[in-house]
């Protein structure tokens, strides 16, 4: 890894090998409840101690001032090269790609994901590659197996590391992070109805290898973001019990 990647990566992981990002890409789709007032929210999110944020390149502009020196900046960016050199203009630490459908993939997106790879190499950036299997209507495929080549393809292709979903289980999620040579972000997919079941897929996760989580829905819809935020980092950095973190939250 070059060293621009390094001292980036840096940013958004920290000592420990370890991280949070919180995923706040979600307005490409309208205007999404928990994020309304944006710098609110970053604000909530990094005084419970977030390691980085996920967001567009409007997003990114807007709360640099406050991001600078006190939390990372993952943005996420089109399969366009030109955007990864955009993203270094702009200061971020990393630059992020969303695929959600079958694999393997064609042959087009595989050139795709090869050019942000090869881009992001040339400009010393790490490159988070986020793949999903998804079914024909469009359904996250939880199963071991599409994971495993989801994650693979990720790396294969470029990514330092690669968001991808979690398989159900920790026995399961340490076959996918042992085929995958470089770090897994869990993703935290739709709002869970149970936080005690968001708070265990994330402990098990990481206890399976993964690095942390890139999860949005999950805190920033959460009646109390930073208290959410705050919990979830417990469990990453310091292995507390998901029964501890249910205190923390006061639950």
């Amino acid at each position: 890894m070059n060293s621009g990647k390094v001292l980036r990566m840096g940013r958004i992981v920290a000592k420990d090998g370890k991280h949070l990002v919180i995923a706040l890409d979600h307005g490409m789709i309208g205007m999404t409840k928990g994020i309304e007032n944006i710098e609110e929210t970053v604000r909530k999110v990094a005084q419970g101690g977030a390691d980085a944020l996920l967001v567009n390149p409007g997003i990114a502009k807007k709360i640099a001032s406050y991001a600078s020196g006190r939390i990372g900046i993952v943005m996420t960016i089109p399969f366009d090269p030109s955007f990864v050199k955009l993203a270094v203009k702009l200061g971020v630490d990393a630059v992020k790609t969303t695929y959600f459908g079958s694999v393997p993939l064609s042959e087009e997106k595989y050139n795709q994901f090869s050019a942000i790879g090869l881009a992001a190499e040339e400009w010393g950036i790490p490159y988070m590659a986020e793949v999903v299997p998804v079914d024909a209507q469009g359904k996250t495929i939880y199963q071991i197996d599409e994971i495993k080549k989801a994650a693979r393809i990720g790396a294969e292709l470029g990514g330092d590391m690669v968001k991808t979903a979690y398989t159900g289980t920790p026995q399961e999620y340490k076959e996918v992070v042992k085929a995958c040579p470089v770090p897994i972000t869990v993703m935290g997919g739709p709002k869970m109805e149970s936080t005690t079941d968001l708070l265990k897929m994330i402990k098990d996760s990481v206890n399976a290898g993964a690095i942390g989580g890139t999860i949005g829905r999950n805190i920033w819809q959460h009646k109390d973001p930073e208290r959410m935020t705050r919990a979830i980092v417990k469990i990453i950095h310091e292995n507390v019990s998901v029964e501890e973190a249910l205190r923390i939250l006061g639950e």
